[in-house]
């Protein structure tokens, strides 16, 4: 879709002129969201057909000032918010959106060229889905001249938000994002119930690549994985709280044998 088109969805009116969305959320990553941003330019398919939506989530390091000087031949909208939340930053990040699919990929995530052009085909190929594409694990920020399977790429989340496209309308009809998730994690799989609950099915595309950058752990970053650990932990009790059934319990690793494993285990420091 090239041309400009009103859009109805759940009695919300957005314009429509780009096939694609790619939503981008963002706090104090200056330096890599630029890189991603670049490699975002590097697109197989013709500018006019997609955007790109930055909603800076209460950055202090210069971001916004970054995305605005940034010489990019696609479409980017820059939107600020004071610091809240994934969940509340990918719903403003929606409402700016004029595209008629969502892909969204995480601040630490190279564009492969053909990314864009990928998720499109699926869902040119498929109806009512989310396509899920290949999270492919780096250790550098540099895109590699082949992708080189890793187990950390396994995944079976049904709407993971480092590599994920879904159409617009269909966010609407589920409910978007629910803001009452205010730390790291779990946001996105429990819209992913929601979209599943209307319907729609997962869909896989390997050849959609996102390289996420992942350096090897280090003293200097292991406080803040700690509190991305506990942060997630805290929103795994929320996820079941308003879920509460098996599926929410298995992919959070709070089911009773493995809560059992972990007392046992730490009893008297065992490990």
């Amino acid at each position: 879709m090239t041309q400009t088109a009103e859009m109805k969805a759940e009695g919300v009116a957005r314009t429509v002129d780009r096939e694609i969305t790619v939503g981008l959320c963002s706090r104090n990553r200056k330096e890599t969201l630029k890189l991603v941003l670049e490699s975002l330019a590097d697109q197989s398919i013709h500018p006019d057909r997609y955007e790109v939506v930055l909603v800076d989530d209460g950055s202090t390091d210069g971001t916004g000032e970054m995305a605005k000087s940034l010489d990019v031949p696609y479409r980017l909208t820059y939107g600020y918010q004071p610091h809240s939340a994934l969940a509340t930053a990918r719903n403003h990040g929606i409402g700016l959106s004029k595209g008629e699919i969502m892909l969204y990929i995480d601040d630490d995530v190279l564009a492969d060229h053909h990314l864009l052009e990928e998720h499109l085909r699926a869902h040119e190929q498929y109806q009512q889905c989310v396509v899920n594409g290949w999270v492919n694990h780096v250790e550098t920020a540099e895109i590699p001249e082949k992708p080189k399977f890793t187990m950390a790429d396994i995944s079976t989340s049904f709407f993971w938000t480092s590599n994920v496209s879904v159409r617009v309308d269909d966010l609407y009809r589920a409910g978007l994002f629910d803001e009452s998730f205010k730390e790291y994690g779990w946001e996105d799989q429990e819209l992913g119930l929601r979209l599943m609950a209307i319907g729609l099915v997962r869909k896989t595309n390997y050849r959609a690549i996102g390289y996420h950058i992942k350096k090897p752990p280090t003293g200097a970053n292991v406080e803040g994985a700690l509190r991305l650990a506990e942060a997630k932990a805290r929103t795994a009790l929320h996820y079941i709280k308003l879920h509460p059934r098996q599926r929410t319990r298995f992919s959070t690793g709070t089911y009773p044998p493995r809560l059992a494993w972990a007392t046992f285990t730490n009893i008297g420091g065992l490990l």
